[in-house]
């Protein structure tokens, strides 16, 4: 396989590690970039905000947030995507975050009604595989299992947490969705 150009793409409230353990099993397939998203400003800024990072990206890689919307990135441009724990209905799951609070790392963010109704939902595709640790604390991995699995390649693992414990597990996984993908670009698509 060519190496490939991968974006990472983080969950609310995250911020880019360079050391990151994520990124090291990543560069198993090749050079890593990431972006950490603010989603307070709303889904059309953060849309806008992450294209000067797609020139030459051949794989989305998304957790939490980030897993949403490498979806949508991906429904936008075909590119393949990994998503990671995705939110599946980002205003169920960010309405329990209105008001004025403090991320992971203490920094103040303010999240507003108009900013969480302004995304839309999780998009299913064929250019993508979802990876789900069972015991998210944060989401319903069951449900998100229910409503993927018959649309879209997905993987779960029992236990494991939010932050996904198998991403070196995953690698053959997702070595082996990226090379099927790139031997149904010469196939016919379906009439």
């Amino acid at each position: 396989m060519t190496a490939l150009n991968i974006l990472y793409i983080h969950g609310f409230g995250s911020r880019v590690d360079v050391n990151s353990d994520k990124y090291a099993a990543l560069r198993t397939f090749g050079q890593v970039s990431a972006f950490a998203p603010d989603y307070t400003r709303g889904y059309p800024t953060v849309m806008a905000d992450v294209q000067s990072y797609l020139e030459g990206i051949d794989l989305l890689v998304g957790t939490s947030m980030g897993g949403f919307l490498v979806s949508r990135l991906s429904a936008e441009t075909g590119k393949a995507y990994v998503a990671i724990n995705p939110v599946m209905d980002v205003a169920a799951t960010l309405n329990k975050h209105l008001g004025t609070h403090q991320d992971h790392f203490g920094r103040p963010f303010t999240l507003t009604d108009q900013v969480v109704s302004s995304y839309p939902a999780f998009q299913s595709s064929r250019h993508g595989m979802v990876l789900l640790d069972m015991s998210d604390e944060a989401l319903d991995s069951a449900a998100t299992y229910e409503r993927l699995h018959q649309q879209m390649t997905v993987h779960v693992f029992e236990g494991g947490n939010h932050r996904f414990m198998h991403l070196n597990e995953s690698l053959p996984l997702i070595g082996g969705f990226l090379c099927c993908r790139a031997s149904s670009m010469y196939e016919p698509e379906p009439s």
